[in-house]
């Protein structure tokens, strides 16, 4: 039986070695919202602990436990959902970066679904690494790599690319049958695209502005057989940009 990289499966001895031995440690980022009638609340966690899962085997490191919970109060018009506040995500994700420093992880690579959680992402980061100079923080975009990937579906909130993942690790989550009321893909699209761009940008108060029934995109990719070639592609290329990262920094 092939041993875990999950922390919260492994012995106390068997962690402390692998931190002492090797010091890469995976935190996977997600949130608990809506995403139609047809994914689960918990669509962006399990996307996210699918890819993780595989990117911490691939690469030897250590799967961390993280809450599913993230920063998105622009979904909260829709019951269910449940956000953290900024300053909540960021004290969590600090006092879990702390913790694995102080047991020797050197090497800390966040790997994110949800596009809300990376400000806090990037601002913790940001002072643990002055805190800690020789650690290395890598974040890791899954979302945008399977945007890249597949970017003649694009990332639609709901679509496709959020039903791979989930489809590949928890397919009795996936109810494609409901699937039913995606809102008008035109002006959806225009939104992701102005929400999404470098030049200027708006702050989104409420997911309904962009897809009035929380869910836009097309589906007809989605089938158990291109879920596991989704998980795979992106699980690799995430191994291969950090891999590539993690080269050039410890090189400075």
């Amino acid at each position: 039986m092939k041993k875990s990289n999950r922390m919260l499966e492994l012995t106390q001895p068997e962690v402390e070695k692998e931190l002492n031995e090797h010091g890469l440690v995976i935190i996977p980022t997600g949130s608990v919202e809506q995403h139609g009638p047809h994914l689960p609340l918990g669509t962006d966690y399990y996307a996210i602990e699918a890819i993780a899962e595989r990117v911490a085997a691939k690469m030897g490191g250590l799967l961390v436990p993280f809450p599913h919970v993230g920063v998105t109060p622009f979904h909260m018009s829709f019951a269910g959902s449940i956000t953290f506040s900024q300053e909540t995500f960021m004290q969590v994700f600090k006092d879990i970066c702390d913790s694995l420093i102080k047991h020797n992880a050197n090497k800390i690579v966040v790997v994110n679904w949800h596009e809300g959680n990376t400000g806090a992402i990037n601002t913790i980061c940001a002072r643990l690494q002055v805190e800690y100079p020789k650690v290395i923080f890598i974040i890791s975009q899954a979302c945008y790599i399977a945007e890249k990937l597949y970017s003649d579906i694009g990332l639609n909130h709901g679509g496709a690319l959020e039903v791979l993942p989930v489809q590949g690790y928890r397919p009795e989550l996936v109810h494609l049958d409901r699937a039913t009321n995606p809102s008008p893909k035109d002006r959806a699209k225009k939104m992701d695209a102005l929400r999404r761009r470098r030049e200027a940008y708006p702050i989104i108060p409420d997911i309904r502005i962009m897809y009035p029934t929380g869910w836009y995109g097309d589906l007809e990719i989605c089938t158990p057989e291109n879920a596991e070639i989704f998980l795979e592609k992106v699980s690799d290329h995430v191994v291969a940009s950090v891999q590539e990262t993690l080269k050039e920094m410890e090189m400075i």
